[in-house]
């Protein structure tokens, strides 16, 4: 996954609207689909199985709303960050053996860690997730010495995610 520069204030404001706009149409189909249900199965009486139904239709209607406009244009910043996102809890999940092949200066655990790190420092200005970058930047600092050390030229582009299972 090659890092995008985005504009911040056009994702925000789009990530924002998206999220509004689930938590409108989540709220209004459930209520609208529960009382559906109770209309026409039991004749309008409170029934909390019915209610649940509205829900889990709301929330699967949502979800494939989402699904259908994902590749639409204005989704295509919120649409990127989430795939970051995806990749970074992939390298995560990872990170002990991540974490140990670095101590034995593994190459492809460099590459992991690099983009691990980088795609972090860009999402988290993306956020304005400033509280953790001091120490995301001596994490970064460190990974450049071992690389130095070890004399490998890394890149964010040398990232895939079939690395992960060469570890």
């Amino acid at each position: 996954m090659k890092l995008q520069k985005i504009d911040k204030q056009q994702y925000k404001q789009r990530l924002n609207r998206v999220q509004a706009g689930l938590v409108i149409a989540l709220f209004g189909l459930s209520l609208a689909l529960a009382e559906l249900y109770r209309y026409l199965l039991i004749g309008g009486e409170s029934s909390f199985m019915l209610n649940a139904a509205g829900v889990a239709t709301a929330a699967a209607i949502v979800t494939f709303a989402l699904y259908h406009y994902r590749n639409h244009p204005y989704m295509a910043e919120v649409v990127y960050a989430w795939r970051l996102k995806q990749a970074l809890n992939k390298i995560y999940r990872s990170s002990k053996k991540v974490d140990a092949a670095l101590v034995e200066d593994n190459p492809i655990a460099v590459r992991i860690r690099y983009f691990s790190l980088h795609a972090s420092a860009h999402l988290y200005q993306l956020e304005d997730n400033t509280l953790t970058m001091p120490e995301l930047n001596e994490q970064i600092v460190a990974l450049d010495e071992q690389i130095e050390r070890l004399g490998l030229n890394v890149s964010i582009e040398d990232y895939s995610p079939e690395l992960l299972s060469q570890l």
